[in-house]
């Protein structure tokens, strides 16, 4: 029998270990068994609603709930529930639709594979994954995945004694199992793309608050694109201190203000493509008539756009079932030595490109 179950936290707050699911219960003016059957995720199951299940999480979220895993193992041991509590510690500043793709694709896999795995949910602030130590060290995890550490949080992993299995998502790292891209190699490959389509000049919209794969993924399509013979001017290239729409939208108001600006953009961040689309159409500038547009990352609203958006991008569920398997394998066979596996991307064309390409 597969049970999982998810506990979504706070972004960053004090935990408070003293909040019983009995007060969560008080406040809502519901029954105890209806907020245990929602924190523990089967509240689909049990057809409690929507509505309630949201506002359960959301007073949870608000009065600091922390789970006792501990406690759980110890009741769950001799009825078939999980032998395994994998905790998985999600950079806040990407809580959006990819955290909810792996959150997604990993409950599958484990259906799939009938591991018996249970995921506890945390966010953490970049460069503070050192204050979830405590919860850390209390040995409740059997693993770790982690998606969007700093250089900082990466120096408190290498040198802490956590004495439990990490896996480090789409960041190379020599200490630590790891899963990501050839980043450089991405670079090289999209402005290999570029020269294929014929472009002979190109810009790049990123963003200050990128991470290492980002960082050099734009180091490899600079320096191919120069390779190619492909023009790309100083006033084309522009990180912004924002990721979000408002950035997008002010580096390509930038770019295009003077009239003179290259046949494709790449766009680092996926979050800014709304912001640079408008900018385009406020500015008259015809996508993809007057200029592509290709994507890193990719949103499901991408294909809702006008025009649609081209991107590349990992397959979350590629990455969710890579994870999960690189854990379960490490706990099985106890490898102390770090694994790391690189992934390859893929290419979604769409209109913002010229529509598809055979």
């Amino acid at each position: 029998m597969i049970y999982k179950n998810s506990i979504w936290k706070g972004r960053n707050m004090p935990t408070n270990n003293n909040v019983k699911i009995k007060e969560i219960a008080e406040k809502l003016s519901l029954s105890v068994g209806t907020v245990s059957i929602v924190l523990n995720g089967r509240g689909d199951a049990m057809r409690i609603s929507k509505e309630t299940q949201e506002r359960v999480r959301t007073v949870a979220q608000e009065m600091n709930y922390q789970p006792n895993i501990f406690a759980r193992r110890l009741r769950n041991a001799g009825n078939g529930m999980p032998e395994r509590v994998v905790g998985v510690f999600w950079n806040y500043l990407y809580a959006d639709e990819i955290m909810s793709s792996i959150y997604r694709h990993l409950q599958e896999e484990a259906d799939s594979k009938r591991y018996r795995v249970e995921f506890i949910f945390r966010f953490f602030h970049p460069d503070k994954l050192f204050q979830e130590r405590e919860l850390l060290t209390l040995q409740q995890f059997s693993g770790v995945i982690v998606y969007g550490i700093t250089d900082v949080d990466e120096d408190f992993l290498n040198n802490s004694v956590l004495n439990l299995p990490i896996v480090v998502l789409l960041r190379r790292e020599e200490n630590l199992h790891s899963i990501c891209l050839d980043d450089y190699a991405v670079g090289q490959n999209i402005a290999r793309l570029f020269m294929e389509r014929g472009h002979k000049t190109a810009g790049y919209i990123g963003s200050h608050q990128r991470g290492r794969g980002a960082t050099i993924r734009k180091l490899g399509f600079l320096e191919q694109c120069r390779q190619y013979g492909i023009q790309i001017k100083e006033q084309w290239v522009i990180d912004t201190p924002k990721r979000d729409y408002e950035g997008g939208f002010i580096a390509m108001k930038e770019i295009i203000e003077g009239k003179d600006y290259p046949s494709i953009m790449f766009i680092s961040m996926p979050q800014q493509v709304i912001g640079t689309l408008n900018a385009c159409q406020k500015a008259g500038v015809r996508i993809p008539d007057d200029m592509e547009i290709l994507a890193y990352g990719t949103y499901n609203y991408f294909n809702y756009l006008s025009p649609t958006i081209s991107c590349v991008y990992l397959p979350m569920e590629c990455l969710a079932q890579t994870a999960l398997d690189l854990l379960m394998t490490v706990l099985d066979k106890n490898i102390q030595m770090p694994i790391n596996r690189i992934l390859h991307e893929e290419y979604c064309f769409r209109e913002s490109c010229g529509g598809f390409i055979e």
